[in-house]
């Protein structure tokens, strides 16, 4: 049987991906599995088949804000199958990601992984736009997980999944609150100096060296006699 494209369909979709959920059994548990949507249901049937997710568990399918016929076909399948696997003891949660902005893509699945931080999470890049991988991968960078999520890449045309090693351990900034503090006053708007040292009451040659160690990682920008924060500096707030 092909290479569960469009030519598997209806009910012997079906049973086959319940076999190979079925083989995939006693494998990693997880509390919450972070899928890719692309134009196939394959690749996330393979995934939650390899890594089994816990009663009370949720699966979260990212999909681009983007209207795409096929995509919507492969939900379709792919939640079809879904529900025979888990029979409602497992959340599933379509989630749209607006993908025309990559900072506000990247903040939106930010947003979601602070919240799962704590959890036994796989991340899976199962497929869909490479815009949505990537600010998966930068969200996940960015992220201060409490427990480390399992990643992978899903290899097309080859079947199976690849692991990838703890990336965010190599390349997060040692941001510490006080830098924090100072990024977050700057939310509201360009301030100077004085004005941000008045904020977080902090005296001002404690702000300007956080300024300037901001400025030099492009997470603010000087504007005159003020700094204001960068769209990268929005996403370490």
């Amino acid at each position: 049987m092909p290479g569960l494209g469009w030519e598997v369909v209806g009910v012997e979709f079906i049973l086959f991906c319940f076999l190979v959920f079925l083989g995939g059994l006693g494998l990693r548990i997880f509390d919450v599995v972070v899928l890719l949507l692309g134009f196939e249901p394959g690749p996330l049937v393979r995934a939650i088949a390899s890594h089994s997710v816990k009663e009370g568990g949720v699966v979260y399918v990212f999909v681009p804000h983007f209207e795409d016929e096929r995509a919507d076909r492969a939900f379709a399948d792919f939640k079809r199958v879904f529900d025979m696997m888990f029979h409602g003891k497992v959340g599933l949660e379509k989630v749209v990601v607006d993908v025309s902005s990559v900072s506000n893509a990247v903040a939106q699945i930010k947003d979601i992984f602070m919240r799962i931080s704590s959890k036994d999470v796989a991340i899976c890049l199962t497929g869909g736009m490479r815009v949505l991988a990537v600010a998966t991968i930068y969200a996940y960078m960015l992220t201060p997980w409490r427990k480390d999520p399992y990643l992978e890449v899903y290899l097309e045309n080859k079947g199976y999944s690849i692991e990838i090693p703890l990336l965010h351990k190599l390349v997060s900034l040692e941001i510490t609150e006080e830098k924090r503090e100072v990024l977050r006053a700057l939310l509201g708007g360009p301030l100077g100096v004085y004005d941000v040292a008045l904020e977080i009451g902090k005296d001002r040659s404690t702000v300007y060296r956080h300024l300037i160690w901001l400025e030099s990682r492009g997470l603010v920008r000087r504007v005159g006699k003020v700094f204001e924060i960068t769209d990268l500096g929005k996403l370490y707030a």
